[in-house]
């Protein structure tokens, strides 16, 4: 029931949020939104190598979990194993501020995601929800994420 009220209070939130600050946003900051966008959903669909195409070769990326910054590789290594053992049931992800400059973004964003772990006959599910940051630059026309910062909240005994 914690859980429940805890999504329904976020959810309540992220509504006040949008219609307090909300902003009409500009060709670039869509243009940043939808690579988020895209990497969600190749992740929902089990794509790690689409996924991290995004991805810029200098990435360097921090969860509340690691104890050191994760590199592209690592990253390309750690998607692949979770496709082997997990599942991606859903997710939501809504952003909260994206700055951009000529060749440089900021994006600030709510998420929650549901996966499925599998081993071998047993199968358990997580929840997650959080805040997440991602900078992005601009070369060659395209965005591509630099670094990200991603803090999940705690979850509830329950």
């Amino acid at each position: 029931m914690k859980t429940l009220l805890k999504l329904l209070l976020l959810a309540m939130m992220a509504i006040i949020t949008t219609s307090v600050f909300a902003q009409e946003w500009t060709k670039e900051q869509k243009e940043v939104w939808q690579v988020v966008e895209n990497s969600w959903m190749k992740w929902k669909a089990g794509d790690p190598e689409g996924m991290v195409a995004a991805l810029h070769p200098k990435f360097q990326g921090w969860d509340s979990e690691s104890p050191l910054p994760m590199n592209k590789d690592a990253v390309v290594q750690w998607f692949r194993s979770m496709k082997e053992k997990s599942t991606q049931d859903g997710y939501w992800i809504n952003p909260a501020r994206i700055a951009v400059t000529e060749n440089a973004a900021v994006v600030h964003y709510y998420y929650q995601y549901s996966v499925t772990y599998t081993t071998g006959d047993q199968k358990k599910q997580h929840k997650g929800q959080g805040k997440y940051t991602e900078f992005y630059v601009k070369e060659g026309g395209k965005w591509l994420c630099l670094g990200d910062v991603s803090v999940e909240d705690e979850e509830d005994d329950e």
